[in-house]
């Protein structure tokens, strides 16, 4: 019972300037909506919801002084905020777990009870799953021009109250310092860090970018609303994977998936696909097939950027010269020193366009011989690894979906392509 009505002080705290009526079917929507959109969610999926849509507009200090009654004005600043910090991450994980176990397909509000000034109200509705109904009271108030529930009571009996009769028999019997503490450590606080890095990559990763890129944008954004805090280092790849192996960093922010990669990192849903193109200065390659031909039977030169898994797509046999930057290689394909190179043509046309003098002899071809699905990555090894992916791939199914990922992608130039990664992959 206590789990239940946990579940609902938080689930109906989402409450601003409307009738309360009317915020409390919006908010059964959201939440609904977002449960009925997971898979077998977890306590952990249906607590990082919460967090993003509830947490912000809790008003727990109200919550804590009725919890607390009198132990309240004895205690210090110091251990009133610390109980508003852990009693908070108490009704969180409480009515996470709640909601996995028991939500309601349909509810009804039935009656509304307003005080005298119109700043309380009690709502009383029926949450109904199958066969079953439970029968709540809600109690809100409200505060300039906006609502806020404070209690909910099954068949009579409040949460609050449940709250104030346990934590009143802990506190006598071990005093409100030792409670605190054993709350505080039940309920621990989890900053949770995570170093990126990354090789330049403009316009994916760049220093020098408005938000160091289109890759470490979206990365950031969506491991940002699922609860991380992040950093970002920029290292030659070489360092970046060496890095992730002492676990000096945790997270690549840009791969490709290749067989061999897979053994070592996972690899998070793809959030974009990168176009291969081949660019030369003497003729037009448009097809995987006329490539192979050109490598293979005209015995034309291949430039290939160093680090880059290519896998099968370059067969074995031709003439092949590997760089560690674009410019020199696009300088090269422009003097004909090199026949032609397979490239990103988001990257070529990137630092082609920073390149006067070259705009006139080379051209990035609109025609795309292969296809590879971008994504983070994290070693398998690494302590978080499993957690991590499974929040950035919940959140970036809702970032995909969302106005930010259209203006980011705006703001870089790029073109959305199908994320169904279906095409074959390889490693950056």
């Amino acid at each position: 019972m206590l789990r239940f009505l946990s579940c609902l002080i938080i689930l109906l705290s989402s409450l601003a300037q409307a009738n309360p009526e009317q915020l409390i079917k919006h908010t059964f929507g959201q939440i609904s909506q977002g449960i009925a959109a997971l898979n077998d969610p977890s306590r952990k999926d249906i607590e990082q919801i919460l967090k993003q849509e509830l947490e912000p507009i809790m008003d727990m200090e109200r919550m804590s002084k009725l919890v607390l009654g009198d132990h309240w004005k004895r205690a210090s600043l110091k251990q009133k905020r610390r109980f508003m910090q852990c009693f908070n991450r108490q009704l969180i994980y409480s009515q996470a777990d709640a909601l996995r176990t028991w939500h309601s397909e349909k509810w009804t509000l039935n009656n509304s009870t307003y005080n005298n000034s119109g700043s309380k109200v009690a709502i009383e509705m029926d949450l109904v799953r199958k066969q079953e109904t439970r029968h709540m009271l809600l109690r809100l108030y409200k505060s300039g021009k906006h609502w806020y529930i404070y209690d909910a009571a099954l068949n009579g009996i409040s949460l609050l109250r449940n709250y104030r009769d346990d934590y009143a028999l802990k506190i006598e019997s071990q005093g409100l310092g030792k409670t605190l503490a054993k709350l505080c450590q039940h309920y621990p606080l989890t900053i949770k860090k995570l170093l990126m890095a990354a090789n330049e990559w403009p316009p994916f990763i760049g220093r020098s970018l408005p938000g160091q890129g289109f890759s470490v944008e979206l990365v950031s954004q969506v491991l940002t609303r699922a609860g991380y805090q992040v950093s970002m280092a920029f290292a030659p790849w070489r360092k970046v994977m060496q890095g992730m192996q002492q676990g000096k960093y945790d997270i690549s922010v840009a791969a490709w998936s290749s067989a061999d990669r897979q053994q070592q990192f996972l690899f998070s849903t793809p959030y974009y696909h990168n176009q291969l193109v081949v660019v030369s200065a003497t003729q037009d390659i448009g097809t995987i097939a006329a490539f192979r031909h050109a490598l293979l039977i005209d015995k034309k030169s291949l430039g290939l950027m160093e680090d880059y898994a290519y896998d099968q797509l370059i067969p074995a046999g031709g003439n092949i010269r590997y760089h560690q930057h674009y410019r020199p290689l696009l300088r090269k394909l422009a003097s004909h020193e090199v026949d032609m190179a397979l490239l990103d043509a988001d990257v070529a046309r990137y630092i082609l366009h920073s390149m006067s003098g070259l705009q006139a002899r080379l051209q990035v071809p609109t025609s795309t011989v292969h296809s590879r699905s971008l994504h983070m990555t994290m070693l398998k090894e690494h302590p978080a690894a499993t957690s991590v992916m499974a929040d950035f791939n919940l959140w970036l199914a809702v970032y995909l979906a969302s106005d930010d990922y259209q203006k980011l992608l705006k703001k870089y130039q790029l073109v959305r392509y199908p994320l169904d990664d279906k095409q074959g992959s390889s490693t950056h």
